[in-house]
């Protein structure tokens, strides 16, 4: 039997699977690499500080200071002016929406005033005058306001919340004068002036509850929008009195300027591997 072709067949076998495989193997498709990873910023919170001048609208019902000495029938609502600033941390929730926390000192100083009509007598006539009564007062109180701010269009939002604080100190400067100082009258201790005092006012509230809400304006002050300028408007009514046995409330219209420093975390976004 003539076996001397079989290796010649079997190297042909082999030759032509080799060649097959080959073939698969550069039809197939290189695998695809995956899409490279991105940076995406995102803002973890802000930090800032903020200060506002405060128009002090002063709401009392026929107030006087408890156990301080006057003749005074009672005093009416009267306009002041304070100082509003602090520090304030912004924590975003959702598309457009913050909590908003600010802890901030707020000072405050008005003067009441009441005239009490009397008459007089000079020589053989009456004359028609009045008492001018002037109670001068300075308050001043720490406050947390914790707020949600609300992103309606473009930098423009509008925010709510409340107030809780407490009164730092509270005093006062009472004196009662002749509206017409030529009259050449004096009270019995042989001055133009009577029930002179001064001091601390007595029993201040020590806790302060109230509201605010308001709109502000985000003003991009770099490139990034990293570092804004805030102005502001705002009201905040109270629900406490500054003395616990009167009726006198403190109601600040603050306008206000914050800077805010967005603080930035990283988000790597990219595409899953494809086989």
């Amino acid at each position: 039997m003539n076996l001397k072709p079989m290796p010649f067949v079997a190297a042909l076998f082999i030759i032509s699977v080799a060649t097959t495989f080959s073939q698969e193997t550069i039809s197939q498709e290189a695998p695809k690499k995956a899409a490279p990873l991105t940076v995406a910023p995102q803002r973890a919170f802000s930090i800032g500080v903020t200060g506002a001048y405060g128009m002090m609208l002063n709401s009392v019902s026929e107030f006087v200071l408890p156990t301080v000495p006057t003749c005074c029938p009672g005093y009416s609502s009267t306009t002041g002016g304070g100082f509003i600033g602090g520090a304030e941390f912004d924590l975003p929730l959702a598309s457009g929406i913050d909590l908003v926390g600010r802890l901030v000192y707020q000072s405050s100083g008005a003067t009441f005033s009441a005239s009490e009509p009397t008459t007089v007598r000079l020589g053989n006539q009456a004359v028609q005058t009045s008492f001018e009564h002037s109670l001068q007062t300075t308050t001043s109180f720490v406050m947390l306001e914790p707020m949600l701010d609300y992103r309606v269009t473009g930098g423009l939002s509008l925010f709510a919340g409340v107030r809780l604080g407490a009164t730092l100190s509270a005093s006062y400067v009472q004196k009662e004068t002749f509206s017409d100082p030529s009259i050449p009258f004096d009270y019995a201790d042989g001055t133009a002036v009577r029930n002179n005092t001064s001091g601390d006012i007595p029993n201040t509230s020590g806790f302060q509850m109230g509201m605010v809400f308001g709109a502000r304006y985000r003003l991009p002050m770099n490139a990034a929008g990293s570092v804004s300028l805030v102005p502001e408007l705002s009201f905040s009514p109270m629900f406490t009195n500054v003395v616990t046995d009167a009726s006198w409330k403190i109601f600040p219209i603050r306008f206000g300027l914050s800077i805010l420093f967005d603080v930035m975390s990283e988000e790597r976004v990219g595409s899953p591997l494809k086989p």
